[in-house]
């Protein structure tokens, strides 16, 4: 019940802190599912993807105007760097999904992930970052990161250990195996919810 509470948080008021939530899991999992029942549907969203062939039922933006004048879910077609500076000086009040990530945050400039990881709350802008792995997600994402959303996954995260806090890495770990089993049991699309960023909880409870 406490994870399904979780999960509705990225809906709630504006006022509230921004997020840079990280949602993991191998494919097939559930991943775009929950993004699209839970986060982008009737919502102002702008998913970045690498793929023509993904999220297609999305109408497509191509300029920096069409992003300016957005209302609902859409989506852009990642072709190069300059796609994600576009989207940087228009995009802002909404849910900015990147979707297989790793296929364009490694070739991003300095400037543009500082956007992604700290900029977002002067746009007011939640981010999603969405990988196969932990490994696929630049190391920041877990400085800067609000909440991990972790889908069934067979990664070893042992390569992770030195960039986390003891105790964080230890939950993902337990969630892991709690979702693997849970997987085995036949909830191919059941996934845990952890915390990134214990600020939000302090601020929840101020509230």
């Amino acid at each position: 019940m406490e994870q399904q509470q979780t999960v509705q948080q990225p809906a709630a008021a504006a006022a509230r802190k921004t997020q840079l939530n990280l949602v993991v899991g191998i494919n097939g999992t559930g991943k775009t599912t929950f993004l699209r029942e839970k986060i982008v549907q009737q919502r102002k969203a702008l998913i970045l993807t690498p793929d023509p062939m993904e999220w297609r039922h999305l109408p497509e933006l191509r300029t920096p105007a069409e992003i300016r004048m957005m209302q609902g879910p859409a989506r852009i077609i990642y072709q190069g760097p300059e796609t994600l500076e576009m989207i940087r000086g228009n995009f802002f009040g909404g849910v900015l999904v990147l979707d297989d990530a790793m296929a364009y945050l490694t070739e991003q400039t300095p400037a543009t992930m500082q956007y992604l990881y700290i900029r977002r709350r002067q746009f007011g802008i939640d981010i999603y970052i969405v990988a196969h792995g932990l490994r696929q997600l630049p190391p920041k994402c877990f400085t800067f990161g609000s909440f991990l959303f972790l889908f069934a996954t067979t990664e070893n995260f042992s390569t992770r250990k030195k960039e986390l806090q003891p105790e964080l890495y230890n939950k993902i770990v337990e969630a892991q195996q709690a979702v693997n089993r849970q997987c085995e049991r036949g909830e191919p699309y059941c996934h845990k919810v952890i915390l990134l960023d214990p600020s939000i909880k302090a601020a929840n409870a101020r509230h």
